[in-house]
């Protein structure tokens, strides 16, 4: 099964967990990584690379980071080239329902990440517009 680490600054990851636990019940193989203020990105890329070699699997592990271009996204990225991973940035309760409501259907990381990012595409939605509509 492909693991899932969600990666934040602060405790968005953990609270994403909480939340997908509510709608989900608890989940195997799903792992937060906080980059708390205190920490420097050497404190990070150690705690990741811990969480890669606790859900290391022939599958791989998604890597869902809180917004492109930010340290926790960078960090991520250094992975590719050395890890079976695949990385989102952006990541989003939907986004994290979607991956793992879908995993067990995917056998690559890298597919299973591209998959993520065109089903969540969706998942950002101007209500004010569906509200005038529907009127």
């Amino acid at each position: 099964m492909i693991g899932i680490i969600i990666v934040s600054h602060g405790t968005l990851c953990e609270t994403l967990i909480k939340t997908s636990s509510l709608i989900l019940g608890k989940q195997e193989n799903l792992i937060a990584v906080p980059l708390t203020p205190s920490e420097g990105l050497e404190d990070l890329k150690e705690k990741m690379r811990a969480a890669l070699e606790t859900l290391a699997s022939k599958e791989g592990v998604l890597i869902l980071a809180d917004m492109f271009g930010g340290s926790a996204a960078n960090v991520s990225t250094g992975f590719l080239q050395t890890h079976n991973v695949g990385v989102v940035s952006g990541v989003n309760l939907p986004m994290l329902l979607e991956s793992i409501l879908s995993r067990a259907s995917f056998q690559d990381a890298r597919k299973f990440a591209k998959h993520i990012t065109e089903k969540s595409r969706g998942s950002i939605i101007n209500v004010g517009d569906m509200h005038k509509t529907c009127r």
